[in-house]
């Protein structure tokens, strides 16, 4: 469909208006209901910061004391990551909530989302609060398969793989259609996925047309430079890389080049020219760069050869590259002598 220039100042001009329209209902808004609605309007589009301010503001009508708006607020703060803030709003909605079994599920589900989050797969006293939170929530009536899993994963990485294999199998067949299904399979068959940080499934097709998936790597050391010809420091690493690719082409060493540039034949052109004969892969709709977070041009990522992130940098840095590069070789190495 072609937009013309005058569409896309229409367009604008009404996404203007909605925020506009949203700006005056909450300054007008004189009633609990009226603040209340328009806060969880702004939390649907995704404007946290606004929304919690919008909850404070309906919660301040009720002296304070409304589960709902508690809960909404752990809600908006989940979402921004603020994990002390998710819990001590969790906590004042289960004391307010009384018999409301739908917002007490919520709040103990988010609760014990952000005690996760905080326990970084390794602090087992919040690993443990997660636990006692969501046994908690799954006593309540109608309690949702996903708080299962969420369970499952606690127990998986506080080493206690029989219980939390037990429990994501419980989601999987109370929620066959779950949207954690494809994780939880991959769970159940490696429980390190819960206590590693494996890299994200990936696949591509090369500029030489070969198909690759995370899978195939699997035994090798992988090293993925995420890049774009109009980066100069990117531009500048070729020469490096391309002795690193040499002195260890040799090896069960993978390098590949994933590029952010948006054209084909620039692209390729600069490749030949500059002899970058390891894997290229132009990653048009950005789902590789998607899958591991890129915002920044060089980085620099080492897989290793169970698919383990071991290593991510920013910036060239040769010698901590060769470094990072030599100690996976070796600890590969090492596990085909056993």
């Amino acid at each position: 469909m072609l937009i013309t220039r005058t569409g896309r100042l229409t367009t604008l001009l009404v996404l203007i208006s909605l925020g506009l329209v949203l700006v005056v209902a909450q300054e007008s808004a004189t009633t609990y209901e009226e603040q209340l609605a328009s806060a969880k309007d702004l939390l649907r589009l995704n404007r946290y910061d606004e929304a919690v301010k919008g909850f404070r503001r309906a919660n301040e009508m009720r002296d304070k004391k409304s589960a709902e708006c508690y809960v909404l607020m752990s809600d908006a703060y989940l979402s921004l990551e603020a994990y002390k803030n998710v819990i001590a709003a969790a906590d004042k909605s289960i004391a307010l909530a009384g018999g409301d079994t739908q917002l007490l599920l919520t709040a103990y589900n988010n609760k014990g989302l952000a005690l996760l989050a905080q326990a970084d797969k390794k602090d087992q006293t919040k690993l443990e609060a997660a636990e006692v939170v969501f046994r908690e929530a799954l006593k309540l009536k109608n309690a949702p398969a996903v708080l299962r899993y969420n369970l499952g994963v606690v127990l998986l990485q506080l080493n206690r793989d029989e219980e939390g294999v037990a429990e994501i199998e419980q989601y999987m067949k109370l929620q066959p259609k779950g949207s954690y299904v494809g994780i939880a399979k991959k769970l159940v068959e490696n429980p390190r996925r819960a206590r590693e940080n494996f890299a994200p499934d990936f696949s591509f097709t090369s500029s030489d047309g070969e198909y690759i998936t995370l899978e195939d790597l699997k035994g090798k050391v992988v090293m993925l430079d995420f890049w774009g010809t109009w980066c100069p420091p990117c531009v500048a690493s070729v020469p490096e890389l391309r002795n690193l690719y040499r002195r260890y082409s040799k090896e069960q060493f993978v390098l590949i080049g994933i590029s952010s540039d948006h054209d084909d034949a620039v692209w390729r052109d600069f490749t030949n020219k500059n002899r970058m004969n390891w894997l290229q892969y132009l990653d048009r709709d950005r789902h590789i760069l998607e899958a591991f977070s890129i915002r920044a041009y060089p980085t620099y990522i080492i897989i290793d050869h169970e698919g383990i992130l071991r290593f991510q940098s920013t910036g060239f840095g040769s010698a901590n590259l060769d470094a990072a590069v030599k100690r996976q070789i070796r600890a590969a190495r090492s596990v085909e002598a056993r």
